[in-house]
């Protein structure tokens, strides 16, 4: 099951540059990165149809933590990338809808980002009808917008640097 988040950026009564500033301590905290992989389905006699992309953002405990899968602290950094992916999704309406995964409890350990232990929150990145319509601009310029933003809060791609 998915479930489909709001576009709107935080309700709070502060400036966008204190936001702004809040998202980077978060990705500073957290140490987040991300990647992209292509969201694709089967198609009759055919290889695999790409329609979209999923945006992964990745944030970790503390060093030194030992989580537990679901624990409080997963859900506190689930809802901080929450916080970032609401940020960074395009504001304006589009052929193209942009969906948050729900949190799945789960704790990841991958050699790409020295398998530190991690939430991830995937943001899913389609076109607003016709979901087997192959990749197009729209979905591309909305990839390209919010990979931009996340360099922007200081977010690199794949893994953290120290």
């Amino acid at each position: 099951m998915k479930k489909k988040d709001s576009n709107e950026r935080s309700e709070k009564s502060v400036s966008p540059q204190e936001s702004v500033e809040e998202l980077k301590a978060l990705v500073r905290q957290h140490r987040v990165c991300w990647d992209v992989l292509p969201e694709q389905i089967p198609v009759k006699e055919s290889p695999l149809l790409k329609v979209g992309f999923d945006l992964n953002l990745y944030g970790t405990h503390a060093h030194g933590e030992h989580p537990v899968p679901g624990c409080e602290k997963c859900k506190h950094i689930f809802n901080d990338l929450r916080k970032i992916a609401q940020w960074i999704m395009p504001k304006v309406e589009r052929p193209s809808r942009y969906e948050i995964e729900i949190f799945d409890s789960a704790i990841r350990y991958s050699p790409r980002r020295r398998r530190r232990p991690d939430v991830m929150l995937t943001i899913k990145i389609l076109h607003r009808s016709e979901f087997d319509k192959p990749v197009d601009e729209c979905e591309v310029l909305c990839l390209d917008e919010m990979k931009t933003t996340l360099i922007e809060l200081g977010a690199p791609e794949r893994s953290w640097r120290e």
